[in-house]
């Protein structure tokens, strides 16, 4: 297939602009999973296979869409209606939106496995550039005793001083549910964290119904009820609605400046005006301020060790 001219391109974008100006977002169609090569959209309360238009790039679950309907009733994303609030990863060679209009991202970990700050960093990072709140939650504390657990508190401590809320909940024993429901009214929330932290008991916890809405969601594409998706959204409540990802090892932002990595960091580069150095990397330069406040402890260590990991990784 031959590449498009940059005047077929530019008359493409100039015919989905009208179109998007002559449609009705009251109207939009919503994207509720994405599989890859197949996409769910929910339209006029029925659930809709569709396909989209290479032109358009990345379709995220949550965006509000112009549907083109086939004679066999499935359906082509023709045009996406502007998003606000997206949250992006770095996926093989370029940056790729995940989901769109989001009001906060819901960061998972637990007890066991072990979880490591450098995700943690990586998820609050992609939150602030997505103009995002985030909130981390800490999973199965019924396998914890107390001495476990204010060990996972100190390691938490630098996320309390960042005023991230955290909450300590068991799926199990329904401890700590009750306040992150509370938390998570009436906005858009996405789940996120690595594989074996409990994200699916947490969404049946919380939705009882989960089950039957993946049911409907496998129906509608034909594929049967065993289909994975990569996100998969749950309506929840009142205008709310809670957002699965797939369990990770790793969340790349190598979209990401340098200075954006750094604005996640506040705790860090508050002492890098004091560094004898403007170019200071914080590493083994004389005088700089960030290895003097680490060295105090001022700093904490792991959250030293993932920036430094980020930045090597962005150069």
């Amino acid at each position: 297939m031959s590449r498009l001219s940059q005047q077929q391109r530019s008359r493409i974008a100039a015919q989905r602009r009208q179109k998007l100006a002559d449609g009705d977002i009251a109207d939009a169609a919503l994207i509720v999973a994405h599989m890859g090569y197949q996409i769910i959209a929910q339209h006029q309360g029925k659930l809709i296979s569709c396909d989209w238009r290479k032109q358009l790039g990345d379709i995220a679950v949550n965006d509000r869409v112009l549907l083109q309907y086939n004679a066999d009733g499935s359906a082509v994303v023709e045009a996406v209606f502007p998003r606000k609030h997206t949250l992006y990863k770095w996926q093989g060679r370029q940056s790729r939106a995940l989901a769109s209009h989001l009001d906060q991202l819901l960061i998972a970990i637990a007890v066991a496995p072990d979880w490591q700050a450098t995700l943690i960093d990586r998820y609050l990072i992609a939150a602030r550039e997505a103009g995002i709140a985030a909130a981390i939650i800490c999973n199965k504390t019924d396998l914890a005793d107390n001495q476990a657990l204010a060990q996972i508190e100190r390691r938490l401590a630098p996320y309390r001083l960042l005023n991230i809320p955290i909450f300590f909940i068991s799926t199990k024993s329904g401890v700590g549910i009750e306040a992150l429901c509370e938390h998570m009214a009436g906005k858009q929330n996405i789940l996120c964290g690595q594989s074996g932290v409990g994200k699916s008991s947490l969404i049946r916890h919380l939705i009882p119904e989960a089950d039957i809405w993946v049911q409907s969601i496998s129906a509608a594409t034909g594929l049967g009820r065993h289909t994975t998706t990569n996100l998969r959204r749950y309506p929840w409540q009142e205008q709310a609605c809670l957002i699965d990802t797939p369990g990770v090892r790793g969340f790349a932002v190598k979209h990401l400046t340098v200075e954006q990595i750094l604005a996640g960091f506040p705790d860090i580069t508050q002492y890098a005006g004091d560094c004898k150095f403007n170019d200071c990397r914080h590493e083994n330069e004389p005088g700089c301020a960030v290895q003097a406040a680490l060295a105090r402890g001022d700093i904490h260590a792991e959250r030293y060790e993932s920036l430094q990991q980020l930045l090597t990784e962005l150069s």
